[in-house]
């Protein structure tokens, strides 16, 4: 599958430039690889939109970058998107359904479209600094903007579209370039609605799910947390912690997830690298520390912690000892 850089795969057709920092930007898939255009508008306030319909000659590997921390929404309404990011972390975009993203400055992706899908989107970006006053009431917000720094993104994830986002969404469908502000100001309102909607969509979501759990699984989901920050250093397995929680081992993955916003896999490691850059301020070796919090391959665990820290263990230890 031939890989292709975002701006080699768009032309620019028209550009509309408005006061007060407003920009409306149409571009053209370049023909050699399809048919169809992009429409992108920064409303000049940390917010902007796009919308885009292709047909594709052949099967594309289209590559993302950016260097504007901050939030996307992503709704899809035609053929299913497959995402694979910096880290190898891969993400489906069904038809019909949308999600939430965090992207760092360093953010990249290949987004795989196919030759016989019609791909038809619509993207809502919001700045970091006004995502975090938007979105203040979604649980671990200050962790997951962490994550997405450290990763360079983190998917908060979103479900199917409904009928009021299907309404605000047919206004973008082949929407083309208009010089008349008056327009911009509509678009500009279409998007900042579909974005407030949505984030209280997630919200909500979360806290219903949140609230639904029973108090005894509850119970049982802090002794397994207990358990996972005691004995990080040993070889736990989920069948292990279900079991000394007294829980269902497909409850435990599900409900745990809900309740503390991250996986099994996630807390443990999260609790194996924060012993680990203490111990690494000791005169403990970095082979010695990986051993002491549970990793039996010093390499793995100096991947890990440089993914975590941006700094590779043995020079994190160097600066500390």
């Amino acid at each position: 599958m031939q890989t292709i850089d975002q701006h080699d795969f768009l032309e620019i057709s028209k550009q509309v430039k408005n006061p007060f920092s407003r920009e409306i930007i149409q571009r053209d898939v370049n023909s050699s690889y399809g048919e169809g255009v992009f429409n992108w508008q920064d409303y000049g306030n940390g917010v902007a939109s796009s919308s885009c319909n292709y047909n594709l000659k052949n099967d594309y590997n289209i590559c993302l970058s950016s260097n504007i921390p901050g939030a996307v929404m992503i709704y899809n309404l035609a053929h299913k998107i497959e995402y694979t990011f910096k880290n190898k972390d891969k993400a489906t975009l069904e038809k019909n359904s949308f999600f939430i993203g965090l992207a760092s400055d360093h953010f990249y992706a290949e987004m795989s479209l196919k030759k016989e899908g019609v791909y038809n989107a619509v993207t809502i970006g919001i700045k970091e600094e006004l995502f975090l006053e938007l979105a203040s009431n979604l649980e671990d917000l200050d962790e997951k903007i962490n994550l997405a720094h450290k990763n360079g993104h983190y998917l908060i994830k979103g479900g199917y579209i409904d009928s009021f986002q299907h309404d605000i969404l047919s206004y973008f469908s082949d929407k083309i370039v208009d010089d008349n502000i008056l327009s911009t100001f509509k678009l500009e309102s279409m998007a900042l609605n579909l974005g407030h909607y949505t984030i209280d969509k997630i919200i909500k979501n979360k806290k219903s799910q949140k609230n639904s759990i029973e108090v005894e699984k509850i119970k049982s989901l802090e002794k397994a947390k207990e358990r996972i920050l005691k004995d990080y250093s040993s070889s736990l397995t989920i069948k292990e912690i279900a079991y000394k929680s007294a829980i269902n081992e497909c409850y435990l993955k599900k409900d745990f997830k809900i309740y503390y916003g991250m996986t099994i896999y996630e807390m443990l490691q999260h609790q194996r690298l924060k012993i680990a850059k203490e111990l690494l301020k000791d005169s403990l070796s970095v082979k010695e520390v990986a051993i002491s919090v549970g990793y039996k391959h010093t390499g793995h665990f100096s991947k890990l912690f440089f993914n975590k820290y941006k700094i590779s263990p043995s020079l994190y230890r160097k600066q500390n000892y």
